[in-house]
């Protein structure tokens, strides 16, 4: 006869006594996690429980640990310091505080752990304790780490890469720009000689073969002291600042190419603005920017040098109607041995804008290239402070 279900025993399942309810299930879920040390501490920081996780990450079984400070679990120098009360601290002021570090296993060995503390207070808000959840980071930090040292290596072989481009294109314009005055030379002396042993050696000739020897040498001399320069740059020699006219100078840079027939360079400025500079240094920017201008322009085309006078600083506008400047070339125009894929044609080592913006880099300032109006040429410009580096 079947049982009445009314007066049947109830089966073990179906016992509502039997089932974990409410803070009981809170605890078999916090002590069964493995992933996350969970575990509280009381108001002082003894540890008042414990979790599987907590005994995976930190070594200890719950007999161990229960009763101890927490602060066995930090370095000793993070102790000696006085960590472990001051985010207590902090955790019981802001109600919870988060922290990431090096933590200490019972075995001694040490883990990167990311760690919340949250301050626990009863309904009239007395401090109850400390609840403490902390993860194990130590793989993740390490992957991290990995990947930053990939990272950095890949970009010393890209650096190294582009000095080696740097150095096959600066070898290939020096072998080509030193080869050409040491073929003058050589075939002037030799021209010299042979009219000697002929006996045809006449003053004519004799000067026509020493003004190429002397305009090679000086083309020698010019590119050796671009080389000069750079090495100089590089030693990290601060500029020598004291007061200078940059039109004064201006209008002596532009007259020395006027004296060598160069008549095409346009100045507008003020009548007179001092900036506290190195005076050689600037002339030699001021220089390499005009000289600069002038070989990629037009044999007829003008270049304009502006000068303007702000309130804390000084530009030095240089601007030409040449060939312009594409994208490519606009990357590294300020790079040593750098000329630009459209200037094959145009004589030099690349070094002019290099020196250049590294006087001006040393003075305080900015120097900067964009092409000229309507896309027609290129426009340079200087700004430097008054008051010097």
């Amino acid at each position: 006869m079947p049982a009445d279900p009314d007066t049947a025993s109830p089966t073990p399942e179906r016992t509502a006594a039997s089932k974990p309810m409410g803070e009981e299930v809170f605890r078999l879920l916090v002590e069964s996690v493995q992933d996350y040390a969970i575990f509280l501490l009381s108001a002082d920081g003894h540890v008042r429980t414990w979790n599987l996780g907590a005994q995976r990450a930190k070594g200890y079984a719950a007999d161990e640990i229960i009763g101890q400070h927490f602060s066995v679990f930090y370095t000793p120098e993070e102790r000696e310091a006085g960590r472990p009360a001051v985010l207590l601290g902090q955790a019981a002021s802001r109600g919870t505080v988060e922290d990431e570090g090096w933590r200490v296993r019972k075995d001694g060995t040490r883990f990167w752990a990311d760690v919340v503390l949250t301050a626990l207070r009863d309904p009239e808000g007395a401090l109850y304790g400390f609840a403490k959840v902390t993860r194990d980071l130590t793989e993740r930090r390490a992957a991290e780490q990995q990947e930053q040292t990939l990272l950095i290596e890949q970009r010393a072989r890209t650096a190294a890469e582009e000095a080696l481009l740097a150095r096959n294109r600066f070898l290939s314009i020096a072998s080509h720009e030193l080869k050409t005055p040491i073929a003058t030379l050589q075939l002037a002396a030799e021209s010299i000689l042979r009219a000697r042993e002929r006996g045809r050696l006449d003053e004519t000739r004799l000067g026509t073969g020493l003004e190429r020897i002397l305009a090679a040498t000086r083309r020698l001399g010019s590119l050796v002291d671009e080389l000069l320069d750079v090495s100089r740059l590089t030693s990290d020699v601060p500029p020598n600042l004291m007061p200078t006219d940059v039109v004064a100078l201006t209008e002596e840079v532009i007259a020395r190419f006027a004296d060598a027939g160069e008549r095409r360079v346009r100045l507008d400025a003020p009548a007179a603005v001092t900036i506290e500079a190195d005076a050689s240094r600037l002339d030699q920017v001021i220089t390499n920017l005009v000289d600069n201008a002038l070989k990629y322009s037009g044999a007829e085309a003008p270049v304009d040098v502006a000068i303007g006078d702000e309130r804390d600083g000084v530009t030095i506008t240089v601007t030409d109607r040449g060939i312009g400047l594409d994208e490519a070339s606009r990357s590294r125009l300020f790079e040593a041995f750098s000329r630009g894929d459209n200037a094959a044609h145009v004589q030099g080592l690349g070094l002019g804008l290099f020196i250049s913006h590294q006087i001006v880099e040393r003075h305080g300032g900015l120097i900067e290239a964009t092409p000229g109006p309507d896309g027609i040429g290129s426009v340079f410009r200087v700004w430097l402070p008054k008051d010097g580096a």
